[in-house]
């Protein structure tokens, strides 16, 4: 199995070869090459990064719920 480790800025796991050690106010945290690289292009390019990255969280948001609903209807009906 491979391990991933938390990204705190786009707030998804990742390998760990994609991933920075960041120093912040209150200490270290892991960040993704990914939105290190976003945060340093321009204004337009940074908002359609987080404005993707949104989405992307929205929809897996949503996967978790709607397979947590399946999941007590399946319940309810085997009892």
């Amino acid at each position: 199995m491979t391990t991933k480790v938390y990204c705190y800025h786009c707030m998804t796991y990742h390998r760990p070869e994609s991933m920075q050690k960041i120093m912040t106010r209150t200490g270290e945290r892991w960040r993704c090459i990914r939105s290190i690289e976003a945060a340093q292009s321009s204004v337009d390019a940074r908002d359609a990064f987080g404005e993707r990255q949104s989405e992307i969280n929205k929809a897996r948001a949503r996967a978790v719920q709607e397979n947590a609903m399946l999941d007590r209807r399946l319940t309810a009906f085997v009892l």
